[in-house]
């Protein structure tokens, strides 16, 4: 610490710039939250979500994000096993729409308001979320084994 006048017990000094690893990490936007969702599944776009809404102080509504996605994951891997082949593409294509809508729509009131408070900050970048992406896809795509495993016990076969 330096101080700005000779006398010490004044109190007063000067801080230097904050380091990197103190400066919070930006949100990703909204609509890269919702892209993640349509193209890696529910549980990618609700990490990417629930990533940002912590980095804007929001906890509460980051838990409510990955609650969102547990249970779209597995009424989407009950409703999949339950439908035909033929419509289950028209429905995973309907999931993914309501995924994006979901997730981006998620976010937005905190995104603006973290952005008005921040307006020298730039958000993150949107490609940096593609890992968090892959990451939700192999998650989701153990939900289906796990329900397709468990139904499997109980006699219950796909259509």
């Amino acid at each position: 610490m330096s101080t700005n006048s000779p006398d010490i017990g004044t109190g007063s000094h000067t801080v230097g710039p904050p380091l990197p690893a103190e400066i919070p990490k930006p949100p990703y936007t909204p609509s890269a939250a919702g892209r993640i969702a349509f193209f890696f599944g529910p549980f990618a776009g609700a990490m990417v979500s629930t990533i940002s809404l912590r980095r804007m102080r929001h906890p509460e509504k980051a838990r409510k994000a990955a609650s969102v996605a547990s249970l779209g994951a597995v009424l989407l891997a009950l409703l999949l096993f339950f439908t035909p082949e033929a419509f289950s593409r028209i429905i995973g294509l309907v999931a993914e729409i309501a995924f994006y809508v979901t997730f981006k729509r998620m976010q937005e009131h905190e995104f603006a308001e973290w952005q008005a408070a921040n307006a020298d900050v730039q958000p993150s970048n949107g490609w940096k979320a593609v890992g968090w992406g892959i990451l939700g896809l192999i998650l989701m795509v153990g939900i289906f084994f796990g329900v397709a495993i468990v139904l499997g016990l109980f006699g219950i076969e796909p259509r």
